[in-house]
């Protein structure tokens, strides 16, 4: 498997994950990644991140939208 169809499959599973914890679909939190920023962080920043836990990724993405939305309400 090639890096970027390895990126492509942690972000999917960075989705999955996400909406499991929230209870929401994967499709909802796929638009709410891409509103957000979060797509583009999680392929920009894969080498790093995929080498830790859900308990690290998880809270780091919830911290990421939380920046995002102060970033907007500034704007």
């Amino acid at each position: 498997m090639s890096g970027g169809a390895k990126a492509l499959e942690f972000v999917s599973f960075c989705i999955e994950m996400y909406a499991g914890k929230y209870e929401i679909s994967g499709s909802l939190v796929a638009r709410q990644f891409e509103d957000y920023g979060v797509l583009d962080y999680l392929f920009e920043n894969y080498d790093a991140l995929h080498t830790q836990g859900w308990g690290y990724i998880l809270p780091l993405i919830d911290d990421y939208i939380g920046s995002q939305k102060q970033n907007k309400i500034r704007s």
